[in-house]
């Protein structure tokens, strides 16, 4: 690696790490200073929050930025801050638990997320039904001549309620894979 590379890490938790400077430091002793910097309305739980801290915290260590203090192993392990040893240089980036800045997306909780998904399955069913129902309106419009008149406008509002559950269907598909899972 060269002097040059760079590591994109959430700006809170460099912020902390540099507070610290050479003193050791637990992931729960991070998480519990991180927690009061995120908006009131905007803080995981602690364990989520503990969780993610500790997986930045191993990339981190395997970027060369942060040490693990006299070999500590396991629960409570302290880590220590050492950007001077690594040749990687840490990039702000805005945290993920602050929804402030318009390019920030939000994370979604996970009854969010099961929710989402039971739209998103309600919305293929009804889909598929419909495309059905439109299909054999069609049939029965070619096959009995005599019903065209009576069958055409149920087939047209069947295929107008296909397409508006098509674009449903797409919104809450591009709401989950922009928003994306819980971390």
């Amino acid at each position: 690696m060269d002097k040059s590379q760079s590591l994109k890490v959430d700006k809170t938790l460099i912020e902390l790490l540099q507070e610290q400077s050479d003193t050791p430091f637990s992931t729960t002793d991070i998480r519990d200073l991180y927690i009061p910097r995120v908006p009131e309305g905007q803080r995981p739980e602690r364990n989520q929050l503990r969780k993610y801290i500790y997986k930045e915290l191993l990339r981190l260590e395997s970027a060369g930025l942060v040490e693990r203090h006299g070999g500590s192993r396991g629960r409570g392990c302290q880590f220590i801050f050492c950007p001077e040893r690594s040749v990687v240089t840490p990039e702000a980036k805005p945290s993920p638990f602050e929804n402030s800045g318009p390019n920030v997306e939000p994370t979604m909780d996970i009854d969010t997320q099961r929710a989402l998904q039971e739209e998103l399955y309600q919305r293929k069913v009804e889909l598929v039904a419909s495309i059905g129902e439109a299909e054999e309106y069609q049939r029965l419009y070619n096959k009995y001549p005599t019903l065209r008149s009576a069958v055409k406008e149920q087939y047209l509002d069947s295929r107008e309620r296909s397409t508006k559950l098509l674009g449903q269907l797409r919104a809450v598909e591009t709401v989950i894979s922009k928003i994306g899972t819980p971390s």
